[in-house]
C-alpha cells in the first residue's frame, strides 16, 4: 500500500478546489445532467486557472535565463 497518503492527498484537494464553487457544493440542481455540466465547467476552470499560473511562471523563468 505504498503511495496509499499520495493518492489521498490528490483526492483532498481536487474535492477543496471542487467545493470553491457555490453551486457544487450544495446540490441544489434536480436533474443530473445540469449537475454534471456544472461539475465539468469547474473542472475546467480549475485547469485553466493551473494552467494561467504555469505558463506565467514559465515565462518569467525563462526571462530570467535570458537575463542573465
Amino acid at each position: 500500500m505504498k503511495g496509499l497518503g499520495t493518492l489521498r492527498y490528490v483526492v483532498a484537494q481536487s474535492f477543496a478546489l471542487l467545493y470553491q464553487f457555490r453551486r457544487l457544493a450544495v446540490r441544489r440542481e434536480r436533474l443530473l445532467d445540469i449537475h454534471d455540466g456544472l461539475v465539468s465547467l469547474a473542472c475546467v476552470l480549475i485547469c485553466w486557472r493551473r494552467l494561467i499560473n504555469w505558463t506565467a511562471k514559465e515565462t518569467a523563468i525563462r526571462a530570467m535565463r535570458a537575463g542573465s
